[in-house]
């Protein structure tokens, strides 16, 4: 997911610092189909957008209606949906090494875990991502991502929910913790793409696994008041005998 979010965001700076006339008419349709090409390779799965909006003169963008396929053998609904992504550039930072994110708000992330005996979709999808390439060009222009450094002053997460859904505990919706990270990289020590993708999948990591350990516990512990509740049913039924 950090992989989308982060191509998401060197497009688009990439886009906005290399503009020309036919981009400039073109660029929501361009950006668009970059998103959904880059991010179906970087994943191996499906991945569509339903509307992307770039205002070139202040440096903003929105994309609407994210969805990654779910890996073959689980249901057909998305495995990640991101309802609304956000940027905002510091556009006088184009023309420096390092350029400056004033601003990525992901809001209403939605993850569908389903887990089917031992294994899960999440698993899945991890397994079937490639090996990544630090020498893929990120688009046409010849542009490496190592030669892309970012620093981003701030990314919010909000509204996230995952349901889960396990033919072990049963079908849980699960409300995943607002996340927010500031200063990710510096103007003077900027971070390549990979280098914030990872520091961005690391918190998403914690809050997923929180919110799954909140969930196996409520489980475990409705579990056991249920087995206590019938063996104290069967302890007053033989007393009653």
């Amino acid at each position: 997911m950090s992989k989308i979010i982060l191509g998401f965001v060197v497009v688009l700076v990439v886009a906005v610092a290399g503009a020309g006339y036919y981009l400039m008419q073109n660029l929501d349709g361009i950006v668009q189909s970059l998103i959904e090409d880059v991010g179906t390779e970087v994943t191996n799965a499906q991945v569509r957008v339903r509307e992307v909006k770039v205002n070139l003169a202040e440096g903003k963008a929105t994309l609407n209606g994210l969805t990654v396929a779910n890996p073959p053998g689980f249901s057909t609904e998305p495995l990640f949906t991101l309802d609304n992504i956000s940027v905002a550039i510091d556009t006088s930072s184009l023309t420096g090494p390092v350029y400056l994110i004033e601003e990525i708000s992901i809001d209403g992330v939605h993850v569908l875990a389903e887990q089917k005996g031992t294994t899960t979709n999440v698993q899945k999808f991890m397994e079937g991502m490639p090996e990544s390439d630090a020498q893929d060009d990120v688009s046409d222009t010849g542009t490496s991502e190592v030669d892309i450094k970012l620093a981003i002053s701030r990314i919010d997460f909000s509204d996230g929910t995952m349901e889960l859904r396990s033919d072990q505990i049963g079908n849980q919706s699960i409300e995943l913790k607002t996340l927010q990270l500031r200063n990710i990289g510096t103007p003077e020590n900027g971070l390549t793409p990979d280098e914030v993708g990872e520091k961005i999948a690391g918190q998403l990591m914690v809050s997923v696994k929180d919110a799954l350990k909140s969930a196996l516990a409520q489980y475990l512990r409705e579990e056991a008041e249920t087995t206590i509740r019938s063996k104290l049913g069967s302890l007053f039924s033989r007393g009653k005998d």
